[in-house]
């Protein structure tokens, strides 16, 4: 059954009454003790009379009147006969429970308070409604509700007496303590019960996860003792999370709906309690199962306590704490042989020559290899220094290696290599502006949308977002990945293009063919690995918090499982729901690519460019079909409208982005048979800025049309049409920026690319990239409550990632990637000496 919104509005209402006279029925039970018979002989009598009022089938004696006129105006057509279901075997405590329920139901105020919120045209809702919630049931027969509560009354009735606090079962007498403690305002009873979620404001704007107080839950250490056999043990507080199905009504308005129907997924209410964690998964889930949710529409999806875990007992964990260590040792080691070296040099060169500039130190021990340079000597060179650097040859001839290899460690080197903005002869300056600007908007459109669903008590403002002109570039922020793939295609086809040029043959060599898969496979994979262990290994035991078991969607297990994918490249193959390490996919498409790529440049560069050109042509031919069709199979999805089968079949696949790449090849062979000289026209070149930016703004805007209202959502083949065309469109407007900017036309746009700030950053985004993602996920999984999502909230969630994740990428650039470069050049020299 779907509940309307009035059924929605009674609901909300009923439970707020019920929650204000729940002091009133606490105050009840504890006067229960003291006057047992008596109480049990009134409160009968009140069942008894309500259940012959129900059973019937006569209109209640009761008057129902609005407040303020003394007339009553209607009467209540339905009570539960709950009499009829009664177990004498429960004992009064169950009759006395239900009475009290029945009076509240029955409060007269509370129907007026419902009535005046619904409105007078909604009288007979009222009574249909409360009818609804009263009597449904399960199946095809239907149960009254207060009798379907009869055996947790019985359930609750035994933890309240004296013979549950001496239940052989320690769950049982933990549970028995704690309801007693509240009655007896104990402090610990009481801290259990402040830590426990409630539910509170925003709910029907998406704030159905009713969270506790995590750690002042796991605070909770009471001593328990029992009384008859003297034995005690300790009560710890335990967290616990209770997943249940949401009404429809809410379902509704929490998954966002028009326009368009977007963020579809199924909606959980999370309500969190603070037990005993004597307790275990299964009673818990037990226990549970035997509440009367389905009389609301409501059922139990599951019931865990969050598992607090130690990372000394986890073998992987340790093996990442163990190489952390070890490579922070080596750059402590490193570092402090460059510095000792250095200075050891600088002592003795000053007893050779005196005096030695700072200056020529430093850059005689770094260049932009990272490599000891030798050192170019001057006709006028003192000849002191020529002995030094003899006598310094003779001592360090048999372990030149090793201090090579020790110095790629020294954190000052790395240092400084980062830091070094200087540029050599050819280089495509406008890059270094564009990775970071990209890196930026790929960053912010995690950071909005990574697990706002988890954290934030606004979910439904989305909507609202989502229909603004301005936020549609935030939208389509997956543009920017291509931005990356255009990238990449343009500088291997430049750089591979140049570096044949440059050699006597003026053809790549098998010897460096194998050099140039090594290479790619080098230079992503030690970081890369670094991040997966860290992700996988360590992560889990540093995030915790009342969203902490969340992180199961991390894909820690299929990390662990499925590693020797990514290692592979081969893991953009696997489904969302085997992956490891959300935005490893990109890796894999752009490792595939460079396998790839040499069926175009070896034809170019052997001076069958016809061929390279029809190879590249094909990739974009088979991106723009593949596209197309795989859009078609899936009913024109996306990121937005069933975001999960588009990131399966479609968006994570490498031939659904490799047109990007080919426009980039081409990009690259136009800058390198033109040698970044092309002179355009003025009106050529205002021409081109029009049309290109028309055709950049048209792809990251035009879903405002669909996003906008309701009415005017796309078709199937719209949707088809845009997602096909809109990444292909999207790269050439940035080919046309790299063009303009490389052939000196792009003028101030030029400039600001092209500035030297940007090349230590644009040296940190590929770390960045990787981190970001576990940065993300420890932030969104470690918070204590939900957030209020605002522009201002947001926009210092994503400053606030976008310079962790440089500065914890800075930090890997020096202790992993620039140590890692410098050995590969280390052993690529040595064979090239020994040959």
């Amino acid at each position: 059954m779907i509940l309307s919104a009035e059924s929605s509005t009674f609901i909300i209402v009923l439970v707020c009454i019920c929650s204000v006279n729940t002091f009133q029925m606490n105050n009840d039970l504890l006067k229960l003790n003291e006057s047992y018979n008596k109480t049990i002989a009134q409160q009968g009598g009140i069942i008894t009379q309500y259940s012959q009022i129900a059973s019937s089938g006569q209109p209640s004696s009761l008057n129902l009147k609005d407040e303020g006129d003394g007339e009553p105006t209607d009467q209540l057509h339905f009570v539960p006969n709950s009499s009829e279901h009664m177990n004498t075997s429960q004992g009064p405590h169950a009759n006395v429970l239900a009475g009290m329920l029945q009076s509240t139901l029955l409060n007269p105020q509370l129907i007026s308070i419902l009535r005046s919120v619904m409105g007078n045209k909604h009288e007979k809702s009222v009574n249909d409604i409360s009818k609804t919630i009263l009597k449904k049931g399960s199946g095809s027969e239907e149960t009254p509700l207060l009798s379907t509560l009869e055996k947790v009354l019985a359930d609750v009735q035994y933890l309240l007496s004296p013979e549950g606090l001496e239940s052989e079962d320690r769950c049982t007498a933990d549970v028995s303590a704690y309801l007693q403690g509240i009655g007896e305002g104990q402090m610990w009873a009481l801290q259990m019960l402040d830590a426990s979620g409630k539910p509170g404001k925003s709910i029907l704007r998406g704030a159905i996860k009713f969270l506790g107080n995590y750690d002042e839950c796991l605070d909770v250490s009471h001593v328990l003792t029992n009384e008859s056999t003297g034995e005690s043990h300790v009560i710890n507080g335990g967290y616990c999370h209770f997943l249940l199905k949401g009404l429809e009504a809410i379902t509704n308005i929490t998954n966002i709906h028009e326009p368009p129907k977007i963020f579809q997924r199924h909606v959980f209410i999370q309500w969190d309690l603070c037990l005993p964690n004597s307790c275990n998964d299964s009673q818990v889930m037990e226990a549970a199962s035997r509440l009367p949710l389905d009389a609301n529409g409501s059922s139990l999806v599951s019931a865990f306590f969050t598992t607090v875990t130690d990372w000394k007992e986890d073998p992987v964990a340790v093996a990442t704490v163990v190489v952390i260590c070890f490579i922070v040792a080596l750059s402590l080691v490193g570092t402090l042989y460059d510095i000792i070296s250095t200075e050891t040099n600088c002592h003795r060169r000053v007893r050779f020559n005196g005096d030695i500039d700072d200056d020529s130190d430093r850059d005689a021990f770094v260049n932009d290899d990272g490599l000891l340079p030798k050192i170019v000597h001057d006709e006028n060179e003192h000849l002191g220094l020529h002995r030094l650097e003899k006598q310094e040859e003779q001592e360090h001839g048999d372990e030149g290696l090793g201090r090579q290899l020790l110095l790629s460690f020294s954190v000052r080197r790395n240092t400084e290599k980062i830091l070094n903005t200087r540029t050599g002869k050819g280089d495509l300056g406008c890059l270094h502006g564009i990775r970071v600007l990209s890196m930026a908007m790929v960053i912010l459109g995690h950071a909005s949308y990574w697990s706002g669903f988890d954290s934030y008590e606004n979910v439904s403002d989305y909507t609202e977002w989502t229909r603004r002109f301005t936020m549609q570039f935030l939208l389509n922020a997956t543009l920017a990945v291509d931005t990356f793939f255009l990238l990449s295609g343009c500088l291997l086809t430049f750089l591979f293009l140049r570096e044949c040029a440059k050699s006597a043959r003026g053809k790549p060599t098998a010897r460096q063919m194998v050099i140039y898969y090594i290479h790619r496979w080098w230079r992503l994979t030690p970081v890369y690995m670094i991040i997966i262990m860290f992700y996988s290994g360590l992560l889990d035991h540093l995030i915790d918090g009342p969203l902490a078991d969340s992180k199961n969607l991390l894909d820690k297990d299929h990390c662990r499982d499925n590693w020797w994918a990514n290692l592979l490249y081969i893991n953009n193959f696997d489904t969302i729901h085997e992956t490891c390490l959300p935005a490893s996919w990109f890796l894999a498409n752009d490792m595939q690519y460079y396998v790839v790529a040499p069926l175009a440049l070896l034809p170019l560069t052997f001076g069958f460019a016809w061929l390279g050109y029809c190879v590249i042509s094909g990739f974009i031919a088979i991106h723009i079909i593949s596209y197309g069709y795989l859009e078609w199979q899936t009913g024109g999805s996306s990121v937005l409208l069933n975001p999960r089968e588009f990131v399966d079949k479609v968006y994570r696949k490498p031939w659904s982005h490799v047109g990007v790449f080919a426009i980039g090849m081409f990009l690259g062979v136009l800058l390198h048979k033109t040698k970044r000289k092309l002179k355009i026209r003025r009106y050529l070149l205002v021409l081109g800025w029009l049309v290109f930016l028309a055709v950049g703004l048209l792809c990251s805007y035009i879903t405002y049309d669909q996003m906008r209202e309701a009415d005017r959502q796309w078709d199937a083949n719209t949707r088809i049409v845009y997602e096909t065309l809109s990444r292909p469109g999207w790269a050439l407007f940035v080919s046309w920026i790299i063009l303009v900017c490389c052939t000196r036309n792009g003028g101030v746009i030029n400039s600001i690319l092209s500035w030297s700030a940007w090349i230590p950053l644009g040296r940190l985004t590929y770390g960045a990239y990787l981190i970001h993602t576990v940065v993300l996920s420890y932030t969104e999984f470690s918070v204590r409550s939900l957030r209020y999502a605002d522009v201002v909230f947001v926009s210092y969630h994503y400053i606030g990632t976008f310079v962790v994740s440089f500065a914890l990428s800075f930090i890997t650039f020096v202790l992993v990637e620039s140590p890692c470069l410098v050995l590969e050049k280390v052993v690529l020299t040595r064979l090239s000496l020994k040959k």
